[in-house]
């Protein structure tokens, strides 16, 4: 990689750490529709990342309908990548409490 005064850069790597305090179901729905309306919102300025971040909300508010325990396992991606996707945007906020919330839902 290279930086705009020209100096090559290596070995860099971005890590996120989400923090897991527990959230109960109805708290995690609070965020999620917050969230989902931030990216609303916003989506002209989102760009190509906004049907990303639709994904991500519409698989939380399915894992929180189904109640399936093994399904809350599988949002441990959605945990991972989110803060990511949202960094630096509009909806950084609100996706980063999605993802805080996610992370304590799902223990």
């Amino acid at each position: 990689m290279q930086n705009v005064v020209g100096n090559n850069i290596s070995n860099v790597h971005q890590t996120t750490a989400v923090q897991a305090t527990p959230v109960d179901a109805a708290s995690l729905r609070v965020l999620l529709e917050a969230f989902r309306a931030d990216v609303a919102e916003h989506e002209a300025e989102l760009s190509v990342v906004a049907s990303s971040l639709h994904g991500m909300a519409d698989t939380v508010g399915a894992t929180l309908d189904s109640g399936d325990p093994q399904a809350r396992r599988a949002l441990t991606g959605v945990v991972t990548a989110l803060p990511a996707l949202v960094a630096g945007t509009a909806v950084q906020q609100a996706g980063e409490a999605l993802a805080h919330a996610v992370a304590g839902w799902v223990g």
